[in-house]
């Protein structure tokens, strides 16, 4: 990260790279392939399969990626560190030569084999209905994704502010699922993504993540115009790198909003009970978390968009 502690490509030299230099392909290839996600950083961009960071680039010549990839044990102990090392120093070396396409079909193929085999899908639904909402709500859709994941920063101008605490007694660093463009209004919104009932409850559950946006984004005028500005400036980036239609604006004027997505799971069953939740059922589940703390409530009364299962329109 660096000292600006915001989204955007600061450092000039690796700008040109992308631009008109040896990352232009990668960026060429992304843009041909509808599987693949580029999300930028703060001097840096992700390229994301299927809600995997399967590329974590800061210049034509590195390149990072979760060594645990190439795991093929549920226990760690039982691995071969010194095996999956040298498999990711040969594969970063195919990223080097500029053979950006072998690079992120090897890397995918890891990453697949560890979720299911490795992870045994744990976590995986919500990153890849993060990935589908991205790829598919673009450019004339009711809304466009421009960014995902995003993490505030401790140094950030709209640090948190509230009352929570770290387990080491520091500040959170709240973490936003999907920031989106309302195309009717051009409103900047910040979307919350939920899949399951047992993601509702704090902590990060409905309540925590209104709590965050409020002492982070949404504290004042400032904060709120720097998260604006911040956003528009990755907006401007994607549109020269052709990821987003020339069309699509932000109304600056507008504050930004705090939304839900929930997304039903056909699968999902009542704690102990065993009992399948129909997508109505989950949905009182859901404004129950939402509205059962009167005291400092601040996801009282937020917009919900539900989506059902495999349906990835964000609609209002």
């Amino acid at each position: 990260m660096s000292k600006f502690f915001k989204r955007g490509i600061h450092n000039k030299k690796f700008l040109y790279e992308i631009e008109n230099g040896s990352l232009k392909p990668l960026v060429e290839l992304v843009n041909s392939n509808e599987d693949l996600v580029l999300q930028i950083r703060d001097d840096y961009f992700n390229v994301y399969y299927q809600g995997g960071n399967v590329a974590k680039v800061t210049s034509s010549k590195s390149v990072d990626f979760d060594e645990n990839y190439f795991r093929t044990h549920i226990e760690k102990s039982k691995e071969n560190w010194e095996e999956i090392k040298k498999k990711r120093q040969t594969t970063m070396a195919l990223f080097k030569k500029g053979l950006f396409s072998d690079y992120i079909d090897t890397v995918k193929s890891a990453m697949k084999y560890y979720w299911d085999n490795v992870l045994e899908g744990k976590g995986v639904a919500e990153k890849m209905a993060q990935h589908q909402i991205c790829i598919l709500n673009t450019n004339q859709t009711e809304y466009t994704v421009i960014d995902l994941e995003y993490q505030v920063s401790t140094e950030s101008i709209f640090k948190y502010r509230g009352k929570r605490k770290t387990k080491s007694g520091g500040l959170p660093s709240p973490r936003f699922d999907i920031v989106a463009i309302r195309n009717s209004d051009h409103r900047l919104c910040v979307i919350e993504l939920k899949k399951g009932t047992k993601a509702l409850k704090d902590p990060s559950g409905v309540q925590e993540h209104a709590e965050s946006f409020v002492h982070t984004i949404g504290f004042d005028k400032k904060t709120k115009n720097a998260f604006l500005s911040e956003m528009n400036d990755v907006l401007q980036m994607k549109k020269k790198l052709k990821l987003i239609d020339e069309i699509v604006f932000i109304d600056t004027t507008l504050e930004p909003e705090f939304l839900y997505a929930y997304q039903n799971n056909p699968n999902e069953q009542e704690y102990k009970k065993g009992i399948i939740l129909d997508f109505e059922m989950q949905k009182r589940y859901f404004r129950y978390y939402q509205e059962y703390k009167k005291k400092d409530n601040f996801a009282k009364g937020k917009k919900v968009i539900w989506l059902d299962e495999n349906c990835y329109l964000l609609k209002d």
